[in-house]
C-alpha cells in the first residue's frame, strides 16, 4: 500500500510540475520581452542584454499612469454599485415572496448562457443614444450591471442558508425590512459580500471587450486594457516591449488583491454553492 501511495503521489507531483511549467512559461516569456534589449518581435527566447528603458519610457512617454487611474476609478465605483445592487436583489429573491420570483431568477440565469458578443451592437447603440461613448461613466454602469448579474447567482445561495427565523424575530421586534437587511442579513453575509466586492473589482479592472468598442477616442480616457492594446496597434506602432512592461505593472494590483484575499475567493465561492 505504501508503494502504491508513493507512486500515486509521484504521478500527482509530476503532473503538478508540468502544469506549473505550462502556466508559468507565458509569464516568463513576457518578462523576457519587457526587460530585453532591442526586442522587435514576440519570437525572442533569451535576450542578449537586459534593460529598464522600456519601463521608463512607459511611465514618461505614454498615458499608462492615466490608464491605470481610469481603471481604478471604474473598478472601485463598480464595486460600490455592484455591492448595493447585489444586496438588494439577493434579499428580494431570497427573502420576499412575490409573483414571478422564480421566473425572474431563471431569467437572470439564462442571461449568463449567451456570450457577451451578442449584445455588443445593442450596447454600442445604447451608449451612443445616451451620450456615453468615450466616457468612464458608461463603463461603470455596464460593468456594474454585468458583474451584478453573475454575482447574484452566487450570493443568493449564501443568503438562502441564513435562517428565516432571524428575520421573523426581528420583524416581531418592529424592525423594518431595510433594517433587517442592513443590520442583520448583510453582517451575517459579510464573507459573501466580500467576494462580491472582490469579483466585481476584478471584472471591471480587467474588462476589455466592451471598453474596446465604446472607448474609441482620446487615449487619456481609455482604461488600462484598451490603452495597452494601443502599444501594439495604433499611435505607438508595434512595440511588444512596452506592451509587456505595461502588462507586468498592470498585473501587480490584481496579484496583490488575489494573494492577499485568496481565502475569500475560495471560501466565498464554496459557501455560496452550498445551497441554490
Amino acid at each position: 500500500m505504501k508503494s502504491k501511495e508513493r507512486l500515486t503521489m509521484g504521478i500527482i507531483h509530476v503532473f503538478l510540475i508540468l502544469l506549473a511549467v505550462v502556466t508559468l512559461t507565458p509569464f516568463v516569456h513576457i518578462v523576457l520581452i519587457a526587460f530585453g534589449e532591442n526586442v522587435i518581435g514576440t519570437g525572442v527566447t533569451t535576450p542578449q542584454s537586459f534593460t529598464l528603458r522600456h519601463f521608463r519610457l512607459l511611465l514618461t512617454e505614454t498615458h499608462f499612469l492615466r490608464w491605470m487611474l481610469n481603471s481604478f476609478i471604474i473598478a472601485i465605483t463598480t464595486v460600490a454599485v455592484a455591492v448595493v445592487l447585489v444586496s438588494i436583489s439577493v434579499y428580494a429573491l431570497s427573502r420576499l415572496r412575490f409573483y414571478g420570483r422564480d421566473h425572474l431568477f431563471r431569467g437572470i440565469l439564462l442571461i449568463q448562457v449567451f456570450p457577451l458578443t451578442l449584445a455588443m451592437v445593442s450596447i454600442f447603440r445604447i451608449f451612443a443614444a445616451m451620450g456615453l461613448l468615450n466616457r468612464l461613466a458608461g463603463l461603470i454602469v455596464v460593468n456594474a450591471v454585468l458583474a451584478s448579474t453573475g454575482l447574484i447567482l452566487i450570493a443568493k445561495g449564501y443568503f438562502d442558508t441564513i435562517p428565516l427565523d432571524i428575520d421573523e424575530a426581528a420583524r416581531i421586534d418592529g424592525a423594518s425590512r431595510l433594517t433587517i437587511l442592513w443590520k442583520i442579513n448583510l453582517p451575517l453575509a459579510k464573507p459573501m459580500m466580500t467576494i462580491v466586492a472582490i469579483q466585481s473589482f476584478v471584472i471591471a479592472y480587467n474588462e476589455y471587450v466592451i471598453s474596446s468598442s465604446v472607448m474609441t477616442q482620446g487615449l487619456d480616457r481609455m482604461p488600462l486594457a484598451v490603452g495597452l492594446q494601443s502599444m501594439i496597434t495604433g499611435q505607438y506602432g508595434t512595440n511588444w516591449s512596452l506592451y509587456c512592461a505595461g502588462a507586468i505593472i498592470g498585473s501587480v494590483p490584481m496579484l496583490i488583491v488575489f494573494y492577499s484575499l485568496q481565502k475569500y475567493f475560495i471560501g466565498g465561492l464554496t459557501e455560496g454553492s452550498v445551497k441554490s
